[in-house]
């Protein structure tokens, strides 16, 4: 397996451009362990890419043994050579959900880590794993980028978090830890059927027992094929969105009416996707709202009563023969401590630097888009403008961004040095 998971991972490695710098997520479980051996092997082959790679584990305090685990996981990483830390949440727990409020956490403290040292995140999710996600999406009606399931190089504000061992089935990882005996811990949750996932692999183990051997095969075959079947029609997609979208950089997006009408009409999965990719965009939101909430809005905007509506902190209207989709001005989290050369996250859909140390600030100059009719968001100056933020420096002193958008595929390699600049993280483009 090392040898394979070498000439994987380089080939992974030669994909994305990238300074080698890592941020490895450690659980202390048997995936995130092997991938942590893997690594060490990794590092320690001459013919291989020099990388620096850092564990960090979370401890999420929600069992008694959880610190205990932290600990010895750091003490086995750090014998291996690797400078490793152990973040502990102690923010208040939710009354349910538990599992997904924990994963939003795990995932901004990594990425959090990742922006501090400029680094992308390497996780452990396997092919199994891709099975069990791919399912639960399918259950609860995902559009067509949630049916491509999670993949092995995926570009996330402004860093790449990359999953080597998702071609590796977990019978292949167990016996690997066996025969290198590697030690892990296991999570007592993860045998617990009232939490989503759990439940989902207890479903999936008794269909294939009973129903269908190869579900789990079958699943990240479909997983593939609709990746390329996406891959395929990004080159439409893309063609589509540069002759009929326009995205201002300070975070709005108006779309040609008719043509995408036009979509609608000749494939509704499409135009759910372009919206829902647009929404998320503009609301700064994690993802793309659900297929439902999107195609009723859908359905509604190309009604002769539409006149406007919300979704995912959007408001999206109809003027002069376009739609717009503008920021909705609530929920803007101003106030935001900011230090010098470190990067940060605006409302979900800023990536923030700046060379002097402050605060994130609402300003009520309307300077950023002019209100004349040369520009095509003027009717929709003031509500963009409000939704940007200024940086009040600590001795008092108000100073205005310079804006700039990225692509998924951007890398924090090409911030500008301006003394303080905001990124619009453009997921539209693909």
């Amino acid at each position: 397996m090392i040898s394979k998971f070498d000439d994987h991972f380089n080939k992974l490695l030669k994909n994305i451009n990238s300074n080698n710098r890592f941020i490895l997520g450690l659980s202390g479980g048997i995936d995130s362990m092997a991938l942590l051996h893997l690594i060490k092997n990794f590092k320690d082959d001459k013919r291989n890419v020099s990388i620096d790679c850092m564990p960090i584990i979370i401890d999420h305090n929600l069992r008694n043994e959880s610190e205990y685990e932290a600990n010895e996981a750091k003490k086995i990483s750090q014998n291996l050579g690797f400078y490793t830390q152990i973040k502990k949440i102690n923010s208040p727990k939710p009354n349910g959900n538990i599992q997904n409020w924990a994963r939003k956490q795990r995932r901004n403290i990594l990425f959090k880590k990742c922006l501090e040292v400029s680094a992308n995140l390497i996780l452990g999710h396997h092919f199994d794993d891709q099975a069990e996600t791919l399912f639960m999406r399918i259950i609860k009606g995902s559009a067509l980028d949630g049916l491509s399931g999670m993949n092995e190089i995926t570009p996330w504000n402004g860093i790449f978090i990359i999953r080597p061992l998702l071609s590796y089935k977990k019978k292949q990882i167990k016996n690997y830890v066996r025969s290198k005996q590697i030690n892990y811990f296991e999570d007592s949750s993860n045998i617990n059927n009232k939490f989503e996932r759990v439940k989902t692999r207890f479903y999936l183990d008794n269909i294939k027992k009973n129903i269908w051997p190869n579900i789990t095969n079958d699943l990240n075959y479909f997983s593939n094929l609709n990746s390329n079947l996406l891959i395929k029609t990004d080159y439409f997609f893309n063609s589509w969105f540069n002759k009929n979208i326009i995205i201002h950089k300070g975070g709005a997006v108006r779309v040609d009416y008719e043509s995408l009408r036009n979509i609608f009409e000749k494939s509704f999965l499409f135009a759910v996707r372009i919206v829902g990719k647009i929404i998320q965009t503009v609301g700064g939101k994690d993802y793309a709202p659900k297929r439902k909430k999107t195609s009723n809005l859908l359905l509604s905007l190309f009604t002769k009563n539409f006149k406007k509506k919300s979704l995912g902190n959007v408001n999206v209207s109809k003027f002069q023969g376009y739609i717009f989709f503008i920021r909705e001005n609530r929920n803007l989290n101003f106030g935001l401590k900011i230090q010098q050369n470190k990067y940060y996250i605006f409302d979900g859909r800023f990536l923030v630097r700046s060379l002097i140390s402050g605060k994130l600030v609402k300003c009520n100059n309307n300077d950023l888009v002019l209100k004349d009719n040369k520009n095509p968001f003027y009717e929709y100056s003031c509500c963009i403008n409000n939704s940007i933020p200024y940086l009040e420096t600590l001795e008092g002193q108000t100073i205005k961004p310079h804006l700039y958008h990225i692509d998924q595929k951007s890398t924090l390699n090409i911030v500008k040095n301006d003394c303080f600049s905001l990124y619009l993280l453009n997921r539209i483009l693909v």
